[in-house]
């Protein structure tokens, strides 16, 4: 863990892909709930570690089984 972190520091930042059609669903919600696109994605992500932190949880990925021929 990086040691320069502050607990409650907003000078992290994240970039991430999304879909035309995951993008849409964000700004409708984010319009419908009066809320910042940066407020639905810490929120997201607050969520998801608190659902995965426990070792025993498997992560929802659904990876390919990639073969030796796919392998640089």
């Amino acid at each position: 863990m990086n040691s320069k972190l502050q607990s409650g520091s907003s000078k992290n930042r994240l970039s991430v892909g999304l879909t035309d059609m995951e993008l849409n669903e964000l700004l409708s919600l984010k319009d419908r709930h009066h809320v910042s696109l940066a407020w639905l994605g810490r929120q997201a992500i607050v969520e998801f570690i608190s659902k995965y932190r426990e070792e025993y949880m498997q992560l929802p990925l659904k990876l390919p089984i990639r073969s030796s021929h796919d392998r640089p």
